[in-house]
């Protein structure tokens, strides 16, 4: 099992590099995602705004970033 998860980490972390994506973030997104999923498929409500919140704050600490370059 832990070769898996290992395959799978540099699997995400190949992808990630190859569109210039934080690892972080796609790993934080399937966290938030299987949390809900977890809960209850029919009861997902929130969801897709909490995925927009962290986005933004993502898009923010971008921007925060860049400006210091």
């Amino acid at each position: 099992m832990t070769s898996l998860l290992s395959e799978e980490d540099e699997l995400l972390e190949e992808i990630c590099r190859k569109h210039n994506i934080e690892p972080l973030y796609l790993k934080e997104l399937f966290r938030i995602e299987k949390e809900y999923a977890d809960k209850n498929m029919s009861k997902r409500r929130g969801l897709f705004d909490r995925i927009s919140d962290i986005l933004m704050d993502w898009v923010e600490q971008e921007e925060e970033r860049r400006s210091i370059l």
